[in-house]
């Protein structure tokens, strides 16, 4: 189940609903959401067809889903963290304690 962080807005909800197809294509993976600021939002995608693929090729294959969007949301991705399951990376903790944006 893709996970909201925040209160969402329509653009969030759009992206939302393509992850859920994205979970729906690919079993045990693990999506969330949220927005950062009015001109960001971000993704977090875990999944284990990201084990041994570099963040381009990680990236193409979860645009598969995500470039069914309006342009305007797509414009307003600024963070597509693909990670296999037990990757670690910094940016993560964003998504867990997200920090707050001077917009």
């Amino acid at each position: 189940m893709v996970r909201v962080l925040g209160k969402p807005d329509e653009n969030v909800e759009q992206a939302a609903g393509a992850l859920r197809e994205y979970e729906e294509a690919n079993a045990g993976s693990e999506c969330s959401v949220y927005r950062y600021n009015p001109a960001s939002i971000r993704i977090k995608i875990i999944d284990t067809a990201f084990q041994d693929r570099s963040k381009g090729e990680r990236h193409d294959y979860a645009m598969r889903w995500l470039n069914h969007l309006a342009d305007d949301v797509i414009s307003q991705i600024s963070v597509l963290l693909c990670l296999a399951p037990g990757e670690s990376s910094l940016l993560d903790l964003e998504f867990q304690d997200p920090t707050h944006s001077i917009l």
